[in-house]
């Protein structure tokens, strides 16, 4: 008996790992890409779940929380991530899924966060991307020979349409904003959050709205524009207090 018991104990972990609270650690770059779909803000960036307690933890929501100096504020999930691709493949992007994590284990991945258009808006998108590529590809299909390598392009009506659509929902402007990202349990509980301080300058917003001179040829509508110097705005970060960062979450988002 006295064997079986040793046996027993010795498969489980150390008492001191046992008695260890829940605790998770949010590791986050000191960059992010800040992008958009027609106006609606993304952002890309490496985040990676470290479970440093002596309990299992499963996270089913990662929330990313953008509140302006001067008023407004965008509540972003994690909704996909960019899995890491083999040699000379290209970069599949899942949707996101509960992290489960045993102590001392961790998940690392690059996640896209936005929020989610409503039907209506849903709607509206997919219909303006619709005309543009049928427009486009209408083109594509009764161009000459001789027109080969010319590069066809949507009505200038349906552009400003796009145009339209975009300037509706873009509204980010330069100044100073502060990001909370927060790790929420399969219980619904808090687990942790860390925050950040940046700054949107005039280049940055100059940037993003670049995206708009090649909607004409339907990137960064119909498909991903290759030029990956617009639309993407690489913002730079500021570390706050974790302590400053829970209760500015706890009174602002939770409240």
């Amino acid at each position: 008996m006295i064997a079986v018991v040793a046996l027993v104990l010795s498969q489980l972990p150390p008492v001191r790992d046992l008695l260890k609270p829940r605790q998770l650690r949010i590791v986050i770059p000191d960059n992010l890409t800040l992008q958009h779909y027609m106006g609606n803000i993304q952002i890309l960036s490496l985040l990676s779940l470290h479970n440093t307690g002596g309990r299992r933890i499963t996270i089913q929501k990662v929330w990313c929380t953008i509140r302006a100096e001067e008023g407004g504020q965008w509540r972003l999930p994690a909704q996909t991530y960019v899995v890491q691709p083999a040699s000379g493949q290209t970069s599949p992007e899942l949707f996101m899924g509960w992290v489960s994590l045993k102590p001392g284990e961790h998940w690392s991945e690059t996640v896209r966060f936005f929020k989610v258009w409503s039907i209506q808006e849903e709607e509206e998108a997919t219909a303006i991307s619709a005309r543009i590529r049928s427009d486009i590809s209408a083109k594509l299909n009764q161009r000459k020979p001789e027109e080969a390598n010319k590069v066809m392009e949507a009505e200038p009506e349906l552009v400003e349409e796009a145009k339209h659509f975009f300037e509706k929902k873009f509204n980010i402007a330069k100044g100073s904003y502060r990001l909370l990202v927060a790790a929420i349990s399969d219980k619904d509980e808090l687990v942790c959050v860390r925050g950040f301080d940046f700054t949107l300058f005039d280049h940055h917003i100059r940037v993003l709205r670049s995206a708009l001179e090649d909607y004409n040829v339907g990137a960064g509508i119909c498909y991903q524009n290759v030029d990956s110097a617009k639309g993407n705005a690489l913002v730079r970060l500021r570390p706050i207090p974790e302590a400053e960062a829970r209760a500015e979450y706890v009174r602002t988002v939770i409240a």
